[in-house]
């Protein structure tokens, strides 16, 4: 078959899935659309992608509603079509000038773009008067996020009423709490403690409400709420503690431990301190020694100096330090198990920050730590100090090489803010930016091996192979460094199946 009639034959294939697309689809519900799709999102060739948004453009001029436009735009995004993302959203705008994609355009464009806060005063304002809240009665939570923005920006410039009033605004009794502990925080730390915590119990009060609704009650608001309990509960109680009202501390804090076990580590600290205030120094020091087996070492002079008291010297504690981080590398040993893997890591070739290019072919014989990330997740960050000191600890190790890839960046001018934030922090970082789309599929590395959410990381070992994969993050430095040395040595080691 000639090179002529393949490519006829490939321009009829397309048309002809284009124009199925279109007709299987183009009568679903919006919210429906996108699951329909996402077989072809995630796993699409680049025709099948291309096809898609062809068929999704065509049909633009159809549509009855601003949903319909959203529910594109979501696909086109997806997709990775900007360009078409953008022509969707200008009709859309146009069609609807006083629609919510306009709106967010402006909280986007005007509103977080505003310097100051009383600039972003005359936007929300502005926001209000083009856009009423009664007229999206069903987005409260879009206004709320403005909301506790502009609450926190004059928290931040010290006008502690202004802040308090917008909070007031709020609307989202299961989200409010992520404006108020903010500004409560900040405040704090600024000395006004009696605007503080008032903000801080309400965020606390607001959580504990929702954590304790019968099982049956509680959706996916109730469920996000609830998770808020232990920061919200640790950010007021310490201000009890600071205070010496340690028994109150303490009553709040072990009705939360009832309701909610789970959130116990969240709460260590805080516990500890009441317990220490209230004299039950041998429930403090379980305490500890839970933190400090789980790789909280900034507790060691704690520990240490009640160890001393409780059992009249310091004799003994040596041994006693040394069970304990044995205790933590078995842990961490049995549970690296379960990240365990074994398949040939996708190749690539990225540029770094430098505009060289970095290729895992030319690290064949070393251990390679991939860690995806983005500037805009805070659970990446998070994580950062911790990935930091792990790097630091192999420093002179050459068969060790840690790769941060950015991916998933949002603003256009994405290289700019990642040069930014990482000369900021003073990163020692090699970072890669992840965003050379393969020409068959469209995809980014992060697809390629089969990140769904980040921070994601992958251990590789001097062959090429994937040897471990883990998601999420912990601030804890000293136990990410530990981590880290578990999966690179274990790396170094011959597969055994």
């Amino acid at each position: 078959m000639n090179l002529k009639i393949i490519k006829m034959k490939t321009h009829i294939l397309t048309a002809a899935f284009a124009f199925s697309l279109t007709a299987a689809f183009a009568q679903q519900p919006a919210k429906n659309k996108y699951q329909q799709y996402l077989p072809i999102i995630e796993k699409g060739t680049l025709v099948q992608k291309d096809s898609l948004a062809n068929a999704l453009m065509g049909e633009l001029k159809t549509y009855k509603s601003e949903e319909d436009y959203r529910t594109t735009i979501n696909v086109l995004r997806s997709l990775g079509k900007e360009d078409l993302q953008v022509s969707a959203e200008t009709l859309a705008k146009k069609k609807y000038p006083k629609g919510s994609l306009t709106r967010d355009a402006f909280i986007t464009d005007v509103y977080y773009n505003a310097s100051t806060p009383v600039q972003k005063e005359k936007a929300y304002n502005e926001l209000l008067k083009k856009w009423p809240v009664k007229n999206f009665s069903e987005e409260p939570l879009t206004y709320d996020y403005v909301l506790a923005n502009l609450a926190q920006s004059f928290a931040n410039d010290g006008n502690a009423q202004k802040a308090v009033h917008y909070l007031g605004e709020m609307k989202e009794r299961f989200w409010r709490g992520n404006g108020y502990i903010p500004v409560g925080q900040i405040l704090l730390s600024a000395g006004d403690t009696t605007t503080a915590a008032p903000l801080l119990k309400t965020a606390m009060d607001d959580s504990y409400y929702y954590l304790t609704l019968p099982e049956d009650q509680k959706d996916n608001k109730a469920r996000f709420a609830a998770m808020g309990y232990a920061s919200s509960m640790s950010a007021y109680v310490n201000i009890l503690v600071a205070q010496k009202k340690y028994a109150e501390a303490l009553n709040y804090i072990e009705n939360a431990l009832k309701a909610a076990p789970e959130q116990a580590d969240g709460l260590a600290m805080v516990y500890y301190k009441s317990l220490m205030g209230t004299g039950r120094k041998l429930e403090a020091y379980n305490i500890l020694t839970k933190l400090y087996a789980k790789g909280q070492f900034a507790v060691e002079n704690d520990l240490k100096k009640l160890y001393t008291e409780l059992n009249g010297s310091i004799q003994g504690y040596e041994n006693f330090n040394a069970s304990l981080k044995t205790e933590l590398t078995q842990n961490i040993r049995n549970h690296i198990k379960e990240m365990a893997t074994f398949k040939p890591a996708p190749n690539f070739e990225l540029l770094n920050l430098k505009g060289e290019k970095v290729s895992l072919a030319s690290l064949k014989g070393k251990v390679v730590v991939l860690d995806f990330w983005a500037t805009w997740c805070q659970p990446c960050v998070r994580s950062f100090p911790g990935m930091k000191a792990a790097q630091e600890s192999y420093a002179n190790d050459k068969d060790v090489q840690f790769l941060f890839m950015n991916t998933w960046e949002r603003d256009k001018n994405y290289k700019e803010n990642v040069v930014s934030f990482i000369t900021k922090n003073n990163y020692p970082f090699e970072v890669l930016y992840d965003d050379q789309k393969d020409p068959q599929t469209g995809e980014v590395m992060a697809a390629k091996f089969g990140v769904k959410g980040i921070p994601a990381k992958f251990i590789i070992d001097k062959e090429g192979n994937i040897r471990y994969f883990l998601t999420g993050s912990t601030p804890n430095v000293d136990y990410i460094k530990l981590e880290m040395k578990e999966l690179i040595e274990a790396a170094k080691k011959p597969y055994k199946g």
